[in-house]
């Protein structure tokens, strides 16, 4: 017999936000991957956010929750006229998780970045201290990525380090923008619980609008 809309409207109070979801996936992952110890700090960012969906797939949440979990996934705008939503030129976000009850928004979106303190190899840290502002927060920021956070992947130093780097280039006068229009830098935020790294920013998308975006680091290496 099917569900009255009263009955089915109940249940649904009772399903957590997407988002709240996506942030128990994502924490459960990362500290899984920690207890497995299987990583490679000289992954790309993709290698990693990989490792993590195969634990967020495992996770018992997929048991209770009708959850779509997608690497990679491509951004289609719905304001955009018939024909030119091509995929080939579309923005790609690196996970989307989407519940099939979810009572309001159904989908949310987390953008990985690498992260270093200090030059790493070949890697030269203020280039990703760059790359995370310019194509992640900034990304957030004009909307280009929306209902989503983004995550950064600690692989070389201290968290707070690399936090106070990303406050200082924020604040610096930058090529073609005061970076990302930031107005409050990043800042500790309790809003995700057992999250010992996540931060909030606030930005000027306008002359009339401020975006907040959320911040979750992930220290693969310091443990």
């Amino acid at each position: 017999m099917a569900l009255s809309k009263k009955t089915l409207a109940k249940t649904k109070c009772h399903i957590p936000p997407i988002s709240i979801l996506s942030f128990k996936l994502l924490l459960e992952a990362y500290f899984l991957a920690l207890e497995n110890q299987q990583f490679n700090l000289k992954w790309f960012e993709d290698q990693f956010t990989n490792h993590l969906i195969t634990f967020m797939k495992k996770s018992d949440l997929t048991n209770h929750y009708p959850l779509d979990i997608t690497p990679q996934y491509p951004l289609i705008k719905d304001t955009l006229p018939i024909g030119h939503n091509n995929p080939k030129s579309l923005p790609i976000i690196d996970i989307r998780i989407f519940n099939w009850n979810s009572p309001e928004s159904k989908e949310y979106f987390f953008e990985a970045k690498n992260l270093y303190e200090n030059n790493y190899g070949t890697k030269k840290a203020s280039s990703y201290i760059n790359r995370y502002i310019d194509t992640g927060i900034e990304n957030f920021r004009t909307e280009k990525y929306t209902n989503g956070s983004i995550v950064g992947y600690v692989l070389n130093g201290k968290v707070e380090n690399i936090i106070n780097s990303l406050n200082m280039q924020l604040f610096k006068n930058r090529k073609n923008y005061q970076a990302a229009n930031c107005i409050k830098k990043l800042e500790k935020s309790d809003k995700i619980i057992a999250c010992p790294y996540c931060y909030e920013s606030l930005h000027h998308q306008d002359e009339n609008n401020i975006k907040k975006i959320q911040h979750i680091f992930l220290d693969f290496c310091n443990t």
